[in-house]
């Protein structure tokens, strides 16, 4: 593991409900494909690959809490109702385009810090 993500073009994070966490990287070559937690399925298979192993974690109770391209060419385009910073303890925010809180899925700001969140409502 490297203090640096310059290499990853596309993040995966799946949460199990007793906590567990399992995150699957894409890297820039577009097929390098890096797992922590679970089993560590490391592969070159790409995309179709990663589609396969969250398949495979989906149907052990994990859900895909986060889903976002750290260094995509194609970059998305944001919504504009970012806040200026977090709420609760004024950190900077991301987005997560499915972020999961239990109840709902969807758009949000979260906070790099805490993790404090807000919906978006600019998709």
């Amino acid at each position: 593991m490297t203090d640096h993500d310059d290499h990853i073009q596309h993040t995966w994070i799946l949460t199990h409900p007793t906590g567990d966490e399992v995150t699957i990287d894409l890297w820039t070559d577009g097929e390098s494909v890096r797992v922590e937690g679970g089993q560590g399925e490391s592969t070159d298979g790409g995309r179709k690959d990663v589609d396969r192993l969250i398949e495979k974690y989906c149907l052990r109770g994990y859900r895909v809490t986060s889903d976002y391209a750290v260094n995509d060419p194609h970059e998305h385009e944001l919504p504009d109702d970012r806040p200026d910073e977090c709420a609760e303890c004024g950190r900077d925010t991301e987005y997560v385009p499915d972020h999961y809180d239990g109840y709902r899925t969807g758009p949000a700001w979260m906070c790099t810090g805490c993790k404090w969140g807000q919906w978006s409502v600019g998709t």
